[in-house]
């Protein structure tokens, strides 16, 4: 596993790549099919460590960028959604030679690469998504009102005289309302999350022209598995597997059968 750094548009990029072992002298070289993935909000390619190292021992190179704001990447100068994010991925691409390569995303990661797969098609042999958001919901009543409730809450602690009991308070609305993303976020990214989860990409599915895969968790309760269902049925050439009793976190909850399942679709 090697860790390096790029400059991209002007932002230096921490990234990992994981090549597959050295083949004998003997057998001479073989095609090595990239793998670059995309990791969700709030992650980094750390967290993508152990099923790099699982894919890579199956003969596949992975490489996995620290996404602008994630990591050791710094964020963005200006308010990117997730066409600038594709963007990105691109100029990315060709900074390390990649010319065409199996492309996964997860979560954030799977929206940015479902733009990509839409944006430029030629650089993609096969997509990968995995709990992949993009697909945006008008709220009912009882999820509007625990909003209003919650956003209330954040308001009214203005007159909450100590820092710590405010961030606790704070972080416990954003829980409610399912955005501790938001919380987390700090400066320039909290305006990017705003931007990015209003992104819907329903009306794109239908333009991949990559074969796709669809990977969920039976119990995802950020990217429900409806969406994966909505995935399948609008995008041409795709197949989907849903895990059981596994929620929305698949590359720490099953590593093992995640990458095997990769490897097969691959």
């Amino acid at each position: 596993m090697l860790e390096k750094s790029v400059l991209v548009d002007g932002i230096n990029v921490n990234y990992k790549v994981a090549d597959p072992p050295s083949l004998k002298a003997s057998e001479g070289l073989r095609e090595v099919t990239p793998l670059v993935i995309l990791h969700g909000w709030g992650s980094s390619s750390d967290s993508w460590v152990e099923a790099m190292e699982m894919l890579a021992s199956e003969g596949y190179q992975v490489v996995v960028p620290d996404l602008p704001g994630f990591g050791k990447t710094l964020a963005p100068n200006e308010v990117w959604g997730v066409e600038e994010y594709a963007h990105f991925v691109a100029e990315f691409a060709g900074s390390t030679g990649l010319e065409k390569f199996v492309l996964a995303g997860h979560s954030f990661g799977g929206q940015t690469a479902i733009q990509f797969a839409v944006d430029y098609p030629e650089k993609v042999e096969k997509l990968i998504l995995m709990s992949a958001a993009g697909v945006r919901r008008t709220p009912g009543f009882a999820k509007k009102f625990v909003m209003f409730v919650a956003k209330l809450v954040s308001f009214l602690l203005y007159i909450v005289p100590f820092q710590d009991l405010r961030n606790n308070i704070r972080n416990a609305a954003y829980m409610l309302i399912h955005r501790r993303d938001y919380g987390k976020a700090q400066g320039i990214m909290r305006d990017i999350f705003k931007k990015v989860i209003s992104q819907d990409l329903t009306a794109k599915f239908s333009k991949i022209q990559a074969p796709t895969l669809i990977l969920w968790g039976e119990k995802d309760e950020l990217t429900p598995v409806q969406d994966a269902h909505l995935m399948k049925e609008l995008i041409p050439n795709s197949e989907l597997k849903v895990f059981p009793n596994t929620e929305h976190s698949l590359n720490f909850e099953i590593p093992e059968e995640l990458s095997k399942t990769i490897v097969r679709f691959i």
